[in-house]
């Protein structure tokens, strides 16, 4: 019996792999992309639901203290400026404000543009631009202004220079080249020439001056010359 020969099967060629599903890699990278994005959302809302109410109480907070953060700050205003450079020793200040009372408890305040120590520690202190506000029995006010002064802060003496103006409420000015206040006993004094201007006249003299009772009486030294005006009414104030 003859056997037949089979011709060997050439062997199939190796299948190619086909090629990505690239609607299905688009699904899945933006399903990604929401997940990451729902991820960061969830984050940025439980952060919030912490920051919030945080944010709130201190604007709350900030609200109720700022009327006293206010009237702590008028009471005494004074800003630091720095250090002088000719005086690195010695504190300077801008906006230097002091309060006090005189004899008869009113209320007085010295102000200035700038204030330094005169002396390291000490408690006198120079002034720039010096006002000097008193308050009056009956409700009025004495301004006195300088461009230059000294401030002793324990005696409340306040020395004037530079060209002292004084001004009263009735309608009265007195200028001199220096003055020295005591501003708890409401008088000044002074060894310049003076002299005074109102409704009523002028007043010069020529070798100083004191002003008492907060301006309600001045008295000229040495020589002096008086104008008075005519047709001012008896009861009006006279320098």
């Amino acid at each position: 019996m003859t056997r037949k020969r089979v011709a060997p099967t050439p062997d199939a060629p190796p299948e190619r792999p086909s090629a990505p599903d690239l609607r299905f890699l688009s699904v899945a990278a933006a399903r990604a992309a929401d997940s990451r994005q729902g991820s960061f959302y969830s984050r940025f809302v439980r952060l919030m639901k912490l920051l919030l109410p945080a944010a709130a109480a201190l604007l709350f907070g900030a609200i109720l203290l700022w009327p006293q953060l206010q009237s702590e700050r008028n009471r005494f205003q004074i800003g630091l400026s720095g250090i002088d450079p000719r005086h690195p020793d010695r504190l300077r200040v801008v906006n230097a404000r002091f309060r006090g009372t005189d004899a008869e408890n009113q209320p007085f305040t010295v102000t200035a543009e700038s204030a330094f120590e005169t002396e390291s520690g000490a408690r006198s202190v120079a002034l720039d631009a010096p006002s000097a506000d008193l308050a009056l029995n009956d409700g009025g006010w004495v301004i006195a202004r300088a461009p230059e002064g000294e401030y002793d802060r324990d005696a409340e003496i306040l020395k004037l220079t530079g060209g002292v103006s004084v001004f009263h409420d009735n309608g009265y000015t007195f200028e001199s080249p220096t003055a020295r206040l005591a501003l708890r006993q409401g008088e000044a004094e002074g060894d310049d020439p003076a002299q005074a201007y109102g409704p009523a006249g002028e007043i010069r003299g020529e070798s100083g001056f004191n002003i008492l009772d907060k301006g309600r009486r001045i008295v000229f030294k040495g020589k002096s010359r008086l104008i008075i005006r005519p047709g001012v009414r008896s009861d009006a104030p006279r320098p």
